[in-house]
């Protein structure tokens, strides 16, 4: 099992961060507040669009979410045509079908509705559709040819972040395994964060979105590409996070704490854009199309048990995050800190449904595992310490369950923090 070492590792990750510095990567603009999503229509309308493919999946079609939306793009003169085949973790299939639809309807803009899996499925859409690629074919860096589609945004889960970032992650069931297109076109033009289509999200979905949120927070906070400004970003990301999405979990019609988990998400979206992220997602990127499993679930369970491994070398890191989010206790040193950072994401892990190990990994899945995420792990994310493979596989037997002295270690840390911590 051959990877690249941690010195070109570095190297590589150096001029990954040269280029994330330079590149133009701009910020869509944001409406906001309930009815947003029905401004964006008019805003799509008044940036010169005839027509318009809504690109979205066929739950949030037969639930009516739609509805306002599609009636005001057509209040608006614009021709209509709605995609509704997207699945969670868009497939390569997929993308093509939406190609072929994008094609038929002439669109001259594409709005994409829904969770992180429609609004990346669009992104990989227009992404094809500018060269006439294959999403294969742009598997990687800044690959993608010409000018895209006007594209806009209306996400209605708050956690993928894919609403501001750079980049669409595509599933290649055939391979068992997910990649990233990454360009700065794929930016949209305008995006909405309208709470009044998160209202009726799930719990379950409530809780892996935003955790997945929370994990970009904290693995761009913890990237050796993190600035000062992408910190800041981290900072309020996590910090909102912490405070509202056990609220929005327990109440799903809470209007405000669904915008502001829906600004947290977007700003842990440009945070990572910038800085990147790191083995959470590395190895949840092995796991999702082997078990089928929701990504923010997936990185909810594997945050504490990567933040242990990094313990020793990103302390300060951990420890100016859990004060900032004001975690812990007056006097605390950096290393109890950073300690009570691990011990509040498990404890809220707990109060929000989510379980502390993944039971569907298997022992013989392992090496399969930790070869991937290493794979795609080094070289890629700017991580504060680099694994072997024995430590990654430990990491992975530990979130599942393999290691029984883990899973003892957290019963016995989750007893101490307590499911009504008022730290959190």
């Amino acid at each position: 099992m051959a990877h690249v070492t941690p010195l070109v590792a570095r190297f590589r990750i150096r001029a990954l961060g040269i280029v994330a510095r330079v590149a133009p990567a701009r910020t869509p603009f944001m409406l906001t507040g309930q009815g947003s999503s029905v401004q964006l229509a008019h805003l799509i309308a008044d940036r010169g669009a005839r027509s318009v493919l809504v690109v979205t999946d066929g739950v949030l079609v037969g639930l009516g979410v739609l509805a306002p939306i599609l009636d005001a793009l057509k209040e608006a003169g614009l021709a209509v045509t709605v995609f509704s085949k997207v699945e969670p973790d868009p497939s390569v299939d997929i993308i093509m079908s939406g190609i072929e639809q994008l094609q038929r309807s002439q669109a001259t803009a594409v709005l994409a509705v829904g969770g992180g899996s429609s609004i990346d499925a669009a992104k990989a859409m227009i992404a094809c559709y500018a060269g006439e690629q294959r999403p294969q074919d742009l598997n990687g860096y800044f690959k993608v040819r010409g000018p895209v589609l006007p594209f806009f945004a209306v996400p209605t889960t708050a956690g993928s972040g894919s609403e501001v970032t750079v980049a669409s992650v595509v599933s290649d069931p055939g391979l068992g395994r997910k990649f990233a297109i990454v360009d700065n076109k794929l930016v949209p033009v305008a995006i909405a964060l309208d709470p009044n289509l998160m209202v009726g999200v799930p719990p379950f979905v409530t809780a892996a979105t935003g955790m997945d949120a929370l994990t970009h927070a904290i693995e761009s906070h913890l990237s050796t590409l993190s600035t000062p400004a992408t910190q800041a970003k981290s900072v309020a990301a996590a910090s909102v996070i912490f405070r509202d999405l056990s609220r929005a979990y327990e109440d799903g019609r809470d209007i405000d704490a669904r915008q502001r988990l829906a600004v947290a998400s977007c700003l842990a979206g440009l945070a990572f854009t910038k800085a990147s992220v790191g083995y959470v997602h590395a190895i949840a990127h092995q796991l999702g199309p082997r078990y089928h499993l929701a990504h923010g679930y997936l990185n909810a369970i594997l945050l504490p048990y990567v933040l242990d491994f990094y313990m020793d070398e990103a302390t300060t890191q951990m420890a100016e995050l859990a004060r900032a989010c004001g975690l812990g206790q007056e006097g605390d040193d950096a290393r109890t800190l950073a300690m009570s950072l691990v011990l509040q994401i498990r404890a809220l892990n707990e109060r929000i449904g989510i379980p502390p190990t993944i039971e569907q990994i298997a022992e013989r899945d392992v090496p399969e595992i930790v070869h991937g995420a290493l794979s795609e792990a080094h070289g890629t994310y700017p991580v504060p310490k680099y694994m072997t493979v024995a430590e990654c596989a430990t990491v992975v037997r530990q979130a599942g369950g393999l290691s029984e002295i883990a899973v003892a270690g957290h019963r016995a840390r989750a007893h101490r923090a307590g499911p009504d911590s008022e730290e959190v």
